[in-house]
């Protein structure tokens, strides 16, 4: 129910200090079905400085995409500002706008604020009144709104290396600063003033909200759509969090996702913003990656030693080493000549090959293809020369394209199609594009002098985001962009547009590959609200020490969060010496990142995981493990391309009310709601400490049970486990996987998994039950979602009618060896110890007697026969139950029903 409190006034105590408040304009107020706008004024200017001038007259608009998610936009009522793109939920979302009047929001004319309660509990969530918090400063400059929530734990607001994935864990008040910078991994505790921000810009975060016992099952999304320089301050106390988004242009806008479980947040959240681009099978396998690598001999005996060593190896990615004199789209005719001939040579042996390409295009006014730029003025513009920008890259001055320019994807595509013709890539990695500039502004070029630095009108700001120039190591924000209207000129400065560069470049390199045919592969360091649909992410420049092993898993929680699910850190660390033992871990726990690519710096001794003879033998055990979960992972890759949503997740998001698993978050990791990694993360230890939840747990790759559930406990247990030279990897109870055991065949290319056999691994829950599904899809197809050139075979037991039944969804026939029948493996099966048979029937009626072998020591119960027959044609499996008479057996195969 909305409701209007009026005649409410309360002093603000507010960084500016305005006791100046907006009144609601009563009469301005229109009220459609799914819109309600207001305007609000300020009784009279304060004119705080000169060059900031207060916002007197503005409006509000409210507005329901989604019977659960609220937009609310608060702008200047006389004169247009800058504001980032305006998001619509895509097309086939499940966004179901209803009445206004029933979405729960009330808020105050005198002085304005508003509060949001959840209509399925009546219960605030979110609160904007100025009793609750400082809520408002508008001013041109500079921009403050304040939020408060009934919770203790808040998560997100990247990006940012943080000792937890939770923020403010242990203050009272953290600052942390978003703005696309090029930073090497600073760690950020949210102390004051913030400017420890990294590579992407993520305003997105979600809040744990509290329930009847402390704490709740909820949780709520709030995306602040604001492109700017921003600080964020959160305020904690015992019962509440108070969020304070300070801002330096722009508008207020925000969207507000009602509680739900954080899955659903996070399906709907990337249903607005943009779902993830499904990357090829191949990304995730084994990538091995070097800056310094001075010549291709250099390569050719990396690879080589991989195959002498038996460690598996799917991608070689080249740094700036390839590139002639650090210019893209070239290769060194030198140093890597005979390149293209080794590229093809890995392709024949099922390996990929991708390069780097930097932001800059290096100024050589008697090349071509940069000739081509600068006359279609598509490169970013001085404000100063009134001539292309002029940075620093690596060995000379460059220009940044501006994807603003119609011109400017066109000439893109053709500098990616010169270098393919040069040597056939398989993938592109954007790096340094925040857009980094290695000089603070510009570089105005002249005949005897030149002049690096440039002060801006943007240097003296009211605030500044982070206490930190904002053109340090950035193109010159006065830079500006094309403009489709002369209106919109003014508006299309670097200011405004610096963090959403990456969006863009990405954008232009995924149309790239889906105009050539072929299944983007797209890597980006820099990233931006919704960069998911084109590319997937690098964590960036890490260090070699333990404890960044350890803060990589909240980076992958984060990357998930804001729709990237296809991520990793460089393993082993990319600055600073990594040791035996902390590459070994780092393997062992890499080895699952989503991405897994070791990769390091120039200066730092070579890391490959051959190096070392344990880290050798523990990366081939746990590059074959993920190997064995591959068309698990995979499926939920293409399950959150499809529906958004994580693949990587902390414990708690499956038990949100459980205390432990909160405080084992940083510890082990969930893939999908099935599997859970408990990697080794300390030194001069084997021994890990997972916590498992009150239920059935099981050991994948042993099949034991760990952990059996008890009815009359709530809290699960911590169980010490030993483990070396492989990973620990549990099984939940209540899920089906699919599971091709590399560890014993060995192989070193995950494109031989489509010859391997396929294990489908049933662990019931104490009920009995359990659900699963695997999909496989066309990898020539780029988006065989699109083109429905996928198959989707779902599966659910139940123990009391010992039945497994089998559907499958989607027309794609490849016939793979491994969506062959194989083996059907039950877990926790000591009551089916005397199970000796199952009858397995097909669409097509036929039937099939199955034999049953129990292993009394694992009390794991196995049907194995290998088939002519493809899971998507079988209909259900019958245990404990035969076809036909076993002398008739033979005639089951023949399509005659012959059960009892």
């Amino acid at each position: 129910m909305v409701k209007i409190l009026a005649f409410l006034l309360f002093l603000s105590f507010c960084y500016l200090q305005v006791l100046n408040p907006y009144y609601v304009d009563i009469k301005s107020i229109v009220y459609k079905d799914y819109i309600w706008t207001m305007n609000i004024n300020k009784q009279h200017e304060q004119n705080l400085q000169s060059n900031n001038p207060d916002i007197v007259n503005a409006t509000v608009r409210f507005e329901v995409l989604d019977k659960r998610v609220l937009h609310f936009k608060l702008f200047d009522k006389l004169k247009t500002r800058w504001e980032a793109p305006v998001l619509n939920p895509l097309p086939g979302a499940d966004y179901k706008k209803v009445l206004m009047n029933t979405m729960g929001l009330t808020f105050t004319g005198q002085p304005f604020g508003f509060e949001i309660s959840d209509p399925l509990s009546e219960e605030v969530f979110v609160s904007a009144m100025e009793y609750d918090n400082c809520s408002l400063n508008f001013t041109d400059k500079f921009i403050e709104f304040g939020l408060w929530f009934p919770a203790k734990s808040i998560f997100g607001l990247g990006e940012r290396v943080t000792p937890d994935f939770k923020l403010c864990d242990g203050g009272e008040k953290c600052t942390y600063t978003i703005f696309s910078k090029d930073a090497q991994s600073p760690l950020d505790d949210g102390s004051h003033p913030g400017g420890k921000n990294m590579y992407g810009h993520q305003p997105f975060y979600l809040v744990h909200l509290l329930g009847n016992d402390l704490l709740g099952d909820k949780f709520v999304g709030v995306l602040f759509m604001n492109s700017n320089a921003q600080d964020v301050i959160i305020e904690r106390t015992f019962a509440s969090i108070n969020v304070y988004h300070k801002t330096v242009g722009g508008i207020i806008d925000f969207y507000f996702f009602y509680p739900e479980t954080p899955e659903n947040v996070l399906k709907k959240y990337h249903s607005l913003v943009g779902r993830p681009y499904l990357p090829p099978f191949w990304a995730l396998g084994y990538h091995q990656s070097r800056y310094g690598w001075k010549n291709l001999e250099t390569v050719k005996k990396v690879v080589e030693k991989f195959d002498e060593e038996d460690i598996p190896l799917d991608a070689i990615w080249a740094d700036v080493d390839y590139m002639d004199n650090y210019t893209d789209f070239t290769v060194d005719p030198v140093k890597y000549k005979g390149l293209p001939e080794f590229v093809d040579e890995l392709h024949t042996k099922s390996m990929k090959w991708v390069p780097i390409l930097g932001p800059g295009l290096r100024r050589n006014l008697s090349d071509t293809y940069y000739k081509s730029w600068v006359s279609q003025k598509a490169l970013i513009q001085s404000a100063r020369t009134k001539q292309e920008l002029v940075g620093k890259g690596l060995a000379d001055l460059v220009s940044f394209p501006d994807w603003l320019h119609p011109e400017a994807t066109k000439l893109w595509h053709e500098g990616l199609s010169s270098l393919y013709a040069k040597v056939k890539f398989d993938g592109i990695w954007l790096d340094m594009n925040e857009v980094t500039n290695l000089c603070d502004g510009e570089i105005i070029v002249k005949k005897t002098a030149s002049d690096p630095h440039d002060p801006t009108e943007f240097d003296q700001l009211p605030y500044t985001p982070g206490n930190v120039n904002l053109s340090k190591k950035a193109i010159s924000l006065t830079g500006y962009h094309k403009a489709a209207k002369p209106e919109d000129e003014e508006f299309l400065k670097e200011f405004n547009l610096h963090s959403m560069w990456s969006i863009y470049e990405a954008e232009a390199t995924h149309k790239y590959f889906e105009e050539t045919k072929r299944r983007p592969f797209v890597l980006t360091r820099a990233s931006f609200i919704g960069s998911g649909m084109f590319a997937s992410k690098l964590l960036g420049d890490n260090f070699s020490k333990w404890e960044y092993l350890r803060y990589s898993i909240g980076g992958l929680y984060n990357f998930q969060m804001f729709g990237m699910p296809l991520v990793g850190a460089d393993v082993c660390g990319f600055l600073g010496d990594a040791d035996e033992e902390l590459c070994m871990r780092w393997m062992q726990l890499g080895a699952f990142y989503p991405l897994t690519r070791n990769h390091n710096d120039a200066n730092a001794k070579d890391q490959e995981p051959y190096r070392w003879p344990k880290v050798a033998r523990a990366s081939r055990n746990a590059i074959r493990q993920k190997y064995s979960i591959l068309r698990y992972y995979y499926t939920k890759l293409f399950e959150v391309s499809a529906n958004g949503g994580s693949v990587v997740r902390p414990l708690f998001f499956e038990c949100p009310k459980d205390p432990k698993a909160h405080r084992k978050r940083n510890e082990t990791f969930m893939i999908g709601p099935a599997l859970m990694v408990a990697p080794v993360l300390t030194p001069k230890t084997s021994i890990v400490s997972p916590y498992f939840t009150n239920e059935d747990w099981f050991d994948l790759f042993s099949k034991k049970k760990i952990m059996e559930y008890y009815k009359h406990a709530i809290e699960g247990a911590i169980i010490n486990i030993t483990t070396d030279d492989y990973v620990s990897v549990f099984l939940k109870g209540g899920n089906i996987v699919p599971f091709q055991d590399a560890t014993k065949a060995k192989i070193r290319r995950l494109d031989t998994l489509q010859y391997l056999p396929m294990e489908i691994v049933i662990a019931p829950d104490h009920n009995g039950t359990a659900k699963g599904n695997f999909i496989v899809d066309s990898q020539s197809s780029t988006n065989p979602l699109a083109t429905k050139e996928y198959v989707n075979v779902e599966m659910e037991f139940l123990r009391k009618n010992l039945t497994l039944t089998v559907k499958s969804e989607g027309e794609y026939r490849a016939k793979h060896n491994f969506e062959r029948f194989s083996r059907v493996t039950l877990l926790g099966a000591k009551s089916l110890a005397d199970v000796k048979n199952a009858c397995l029937k097909s669409e097509l009626g036929k039937a099939q007697n199955l034999t049953g072998n129990y292993d009394a020591q694992k009390e794991v119960l196995s049907f194995y026969k290998p088939l002519d027959l493809y899971w998507w044609e079988i209909s259900n499996i019958t245990f404990n139950q035969l076809c036909c008479p076993l002398l008739l057996s033979e005639l089951c195969g023949l399509g005659l029903s012959l059960i009892h």
